[in-house]
């Protein structure tokens, strides 16, 4: 996915602005809510009770591509709601492969490398995980920093005042 946009990519000392922008561009795309959960995977309907199979089917995964659906009934009322079900199922997949491409577009291969886990197919975990962590370093930099500061000597920069 190409994305055109002056956005720097993620690394280890742009986080806040990233975040910022990163957000503000998954908004503009309207696909922010699949990366905050607020947008659900729309699950399939029950088939009617007459129907040879009682069970409803498991939600499908938006990472699988040839996910296909085949009704349980010919009750019109059911069909309705599979329809419904389905056009809902391919917007959710087109949000999530869009959240997905555009968040891995806008980071580091050197961080993206750090995320490769199945559980970060997931838009929200990765979101948090990538949070969690550069805040993590933030303060880690932070501390060292600090540790720097307290190792000087002042007196030695005639600069300096007190």
């Amino acid at each position: 996915m190409s994305i055109s946009t002056s956005i720097s990519k993620l690394n280890e000392h742009n986080y806040r602005m990233w975040a910022i922008e990163a957000k503000d561009l998954l908004k503009h795309h309207n696909v922010w809510r699949v990366v905050d959960g607020s947008e659900i995977i729309p699950h399939p309907p029950a088939a009617p009770a007459a129907s040879e199979s009682t069970t409803t089917p498991t939600p499908p995964n938006p990472l699988n591509p040839s996910y296909g659906f085949h009704p349980q009934s010919t009750d019109s009322s059911y069909l309705l709601r599979l329809n419904n079900f389905l056009r809902d199922w391919r917007a959710y997949r087109n949000n999530y492969k869009k959240a997905n491409g555009t968040i891995c577009a806008l980071l580091e291969p050197s961080i993206r490398s750090q995320y490769n886990d199945d559980k970060f197919n997931d838009q929200k975990v990765l979101w948090e995980a990538i949070q969690s962590d550069i805040e993590k370093v933030i303060k880690l930099d932070g501390r060292f920093e600090m540790a720097k500061l307290t190792d000087r000597k002042f007196e030695l920069y005639p600069s300096i005042s007190e």
